[in-house]
């Protein structure tokens, strides 16, 4: 069957300048006049009847953040082989696909949202290019234009729209909440940097991938190089020097547990042995360094030092409030509300508190479960005295109108009142014709 979209190019392909898997999810949604959502579920539709479609099926959820397709995962995998079918374009290198592959994920690499350059924005507007998000810009090292050297947004400066939403109404250039550019920047926050501290490495592996291709970067080519490097060091009875690259025990994994390194990793060790990521992703690093003779170290640049900030939590207050929660008259509400009541995450629950947790997810249960048979219960008296009413009135009994007036009167759930209508006009009707047979 093949081609079911209109075949929307990937803005930027072949450059540093490539657009990210999002933001051409929501350029093809504005394209076809659809919100996100639609799209995903047309995508999803189309793939799974399709007999000629030849990649593997996967469960595709209505609703997708940013940050869950920037890297290699079976969801951003499935969502790429489907677009490319329905649209007949490549989408290769819109998303990080070496991170979770060649690369391991860490903590904040990628930044989920959007963000932009306003003055990026403001040039795809002179050009009359249709604007669009480059993949670069999710990068938490990248926190400058690498073209304009000015910090990049995450907000829109007008009401502080995050553009994640899926009902996409504009083109990209727009804020989808106040209609305002996007290429606006308010005055005196430019942030100019001449300087050269800035994540380059990334960029270039950017363009790197978009040059030569995402299949020349074998999946174990990270630790192929930093086993070479090992055997050339220890060869030279060198391996203190080599150890000083990163960490021994970082370096020590890779070698004896065949594990890769982290982004972040892999950088520093590329900053000291002066060769490109592309170069150690690709299992080339003894053949292109430059500074296996050399003892000296230099100092990281401040970009790879992006530590997450651990915060400390008080344990003995979240446990003081979950006990609160639990024995309170209020209505229980689920484990989902309450980390985001308390403002933590629901693993932190589960790790921490895992007997409070059970309470509050059982506590939550019974509430569910005794509100659902009180509907229904409400539900059944209901129809029942409906149809009552109208036999000692001798209207028609239509269920039809039964279930208007009853939504209006209880507001109850549709499929609670349907069942309860069809269960009593059934024992109404059972009744009346049994009184008619005895008459």
């Amino acid at each position: 069957m093949g081609q079911k979209l209109f075949p929307i190019p990937v803005r930027g392909i072949g450059t540093a300048e490539i657009e990210s898997l999002p933001s051409y999810l929501h350029r093809l949604a504005h394209r076809h006049g659809v919100y996100v959502g639609e799209l995903l579920k047309y995508v999803d539709q189309q793939i799974k009847n399709d007999v000629n479609f030849t990649g593997e099926v996967q469960c595709l959820p209505s609703y997708i953040k940013n940050e869950d397709i920037l890297r290699n995962n079976v969801l951003a995998g499935y969502l790429i082989s489907g677009l490319e079918y329905l649209t007949g374009q490549s989408l290769m290198g819109t998303c990080a696909s070496f991170i979770n592959n060649q690369l391991n994920m860490s903590k904040c690499e990628l930044l989920g949202g959007f963000r932009w350059c306003p003055e990026c924005m403001a040039e795809m507007e002179v050009l009359e290019e249709e604007p669009y998000f480059k993949l670069i810009w999710q990068f938490r090292a990248v926190q400058k234009c690498p073209i304009h050297r000015t910090s990049l947004l995450a907000k829109c400066v007008e009401c502080g729209c995050t553009q994640t939403s899926y009902k996409r109404l504009n083109h990209l250039g727009i804020c989808q909440q106040c209609l305002n550019p996007l290429s606006r920047r308010l005055k005196g926050f430019y942030h100019l940097d001449c300087g050269s501290e800035d994540a380059w490495d990334i960029i270039q592996l950017i363009a790197d991938i978009q040059k030569f291709g995402e299949r020349q970067l074998p999946t174990d080519g990270v630790i192929i190089s930093v086993n070479e490097l090992f055997d050339q060091y220890w060869q030279q009875h060198r391996e203190d020097s080599f150890y000083s690259l990163l960490s021994r025990d970082k370096l020590l994994t890779v070698v004896n547990e065949k594990k890769t390194l982290s982004l972040n990793d892999a950088r520093k060790l590329c900053f000291q042995l002066g060769i490109s990521l592309f170069d150690l992703m690709c299992g080339n690093a003894t053949k292109v360094s430059q500074s296996l003779g050399f003892d000296d170290s230099r100092f990281f640049p401040k970009n790879f030092l992006h530590a997450s900030v651990r915060v400390v939590k008080d344990h003995k207050f979240f446990l003081k409030r979950l006990k609160e929660l639990n024995e309170s008259d209020d209505t229980p509400i689920s484990l989902k509300a309450t980390a985001k009541a308390l403002g933590v995450s629901i693993g932190y629950l589960e790790y921490r508190f895992p007997a409070q947790v059970r309470l509050i997810v059982d506590r939550h249960q019974s509430y569910l479960d005794q509100d659902h048979l009180r509907k229904v219960y409400l539900a059944q008296t209901q129809a029942l005295q409906y149809f009552l009413d109208v036999s000692e009135n001798r209207a028609p009994k239509s269920r039809k109108h039964a279930y208007k007036q009853l939504r209006e009167e209880t507001g109850l759930p549709k499929w609670v009142l349907k069942k309860a209508i069809q269960t009593a006009y059934q024992a109404i009707t059972a009744s009346d014709m049994g009184k008619h047979m005895i008459a």
